[in-house]
């Protein structure tokens, strides 16, 4: 071999950026590189909470075998061939951790993903002027599959708008068979929010089990009854 492919930048083993690479650092792929470290971090946990245990070499059974008088090569044999199948099965047991670690991996990662996307939606549309918010919703509302919603886009819309730093919980509506009509679930309402009856253009606040019927534009409380009933 000649002298230039006896130089320290030539040689194979140790670090693979030493001599004209010091310095350089291996590409990697970030999507890549984040799922395995994840990955890494479940199996570490795993391992510590419920430890796989290292496969050994069955020496006692081997000394036990030995000392019965069985020959040399043979109970090593015996022993190796235990110790084989024991860790075949701890190499299955990783590999199965290691998957159901990577689908957890996986899920986080994703959810995390949705979670940005969902906050992102909410900067956005808390950036917008209110006009643009009752475009948005009200464009929403007309596409409901809910007569009670969908005839009534705009009222519900523009009363959310109007009241929109007020403690407010859109009314429910569940189809009853008993009258064949999308009716309001007044009673999924929590204790003290404001709501909002598109169909009839009446607002509520729940106080305790009643609900006091409000003046859907200034929310002053018109008379201290029940308005559900």
């Amino acid at each position: 071999m000649s002298r230039t492919l006896k130089r320290p930048m030539f040689r194979r083993g140790g670090a693979v950026n030493d001599g004209i690479m010091t310095g350089i650092v291996d590409r990697e792929k970030k999507a890549e590189g984040d799922l395995g470290t994840r990955t890494e971090e479940i199996i570490k946990a795993m391992q510590k909470y419920a430890p796989i245990p290292k496969t050994r070499l069955p020496l006692g059974e081997v000394g036990i075998a030995l000392a019965s008088g069985i020959d040399p090569i043979e109970a090593l044999g015996l022993g190796y061939s235990k110790f084989t199948k024991a860790d075949d099965a701890r190499q299955a047991a990783l590999a199965k951790r290691r998957a159901g670690a990577v689908g957890i991996a996986i899920q986080a990662r994703e959810a995390e993903r949705l979670a940005r996307l969902k906050n992102q939606k909410k900067t956005d549309y808390a950036a917008q002027t209110p006009e643009e918010q009752f475009k948005v919703r009200s464009k929403i509302y007309s596409e409901s599959r809910i007569p009670a919603i969908s005839n009534n886009a705009a009222n519900l819309a523009s009363f959310e708008i109007r009241h929109r730093d007020k403690d407010y919980v859109q009314l429910g509506f569940a189809y009853s068979n008993k009258t064949r009509k999308y009716e309001p679930q007044f009673n999924s309402v929590p204790e003290g929010a404001i709501t909002y009856n598109p169909v009839d253009g009446r607002a509520f606040r729940r106080e305790g089990d009643k609900f006091i019927e409000l003046n859907p534009f200034t929310l002053e409380p018109i008379e201290n009854v029940d308005g559900t009933e």
